[in-house]
Formats: structure tokens, C-alpha cells, sequence
């Protein structure tokens, strides 16, 4: 799965993906995002790209109508229990892109 990192997503989160073959890129090394970029900049660019989306940020995610797939998690989740739900994610029968964000964290 392509999966674009949002600026506050922790590095171990983004490791344990890459660890389960996931190609994860953050928003900020991207070059026409950058550091700085939207929430809309951010879906806007995973749309074109076809990337699923991994933020920490659900208040401001969970109210855009996005066409790709939008996982939220939290700061306190570890890099294991992410890869845990993507790869269970990852099982279900049915586009994620389809769905609202889905939370990543048990709470």
C-alpha cells in the first residue's frame, strides 16, 4: 500500500509500516506539499497519486470528503499496533477509499 504521512505522524509509526513492505512518504518531503501544506493540499495530492493517507489529525481529516482511503491514529500509539490495524485493514473485504477516515486506535 502507498501511504502519504501527514507532518505530525510519528517515525515510528512510518518505520513499522515500511517494515510490512508499506511505501509510506511524508506530506513535507514531498516537493509541491512541503512542510507547511493543507489538510486539502494533503488529500488533494493522494487523490492524484492513488496514496491512502495516515494522520494523527482526525478533527480536521475526518471532515474532508476525500476519494482515497484515510487512516487516523494517535501520537500514543505505537509503531506495531499501527502496523497491526493496516494489516488487518488490509484483509477486509472492501475499499477503504470508500469508507469515513477509519481510527486506527482501539479508543
Amino acid at each position: 500500500m502507498w501511504i502519504l504521512a501527514d507532518v505530525n505522524v510519528p517515525e515510528e509509526h512510518v518505520a513499522a509500516l515500511h517494515g510490512d513492505g508499506h511505501e509510506v512518504v511524508w506530506s513535507r518531503h514531498v516537493s509541491e506539499l512541503g512542510p507547511e501544506a493543507s489538510d486539502e493540499a494533503i488529500i488533494g495530492y493522494a487523490e492524484r497519486e492513488r496514496f491512502a493517507v495516515l494522520s494523527t489529525d482526525a478533527t480536521d481529516f475526518g471532515n474532508l470528503n476525500a476519494s482515497v482511503a484515510v487512516f487516523v491514529t494517535t501520537q500514543e500509539q505505537t509503531g506495531g499496533e499501527v502496523r497491526t490495524a493496516v494489516a488487518h485493514i488490509d484483509t477486509l473485504p472492501f475499499d477503504p477509499a470508500d469508507t469515513e477516515p477509519i481510527w486506527l486506535s482501539r479508543t
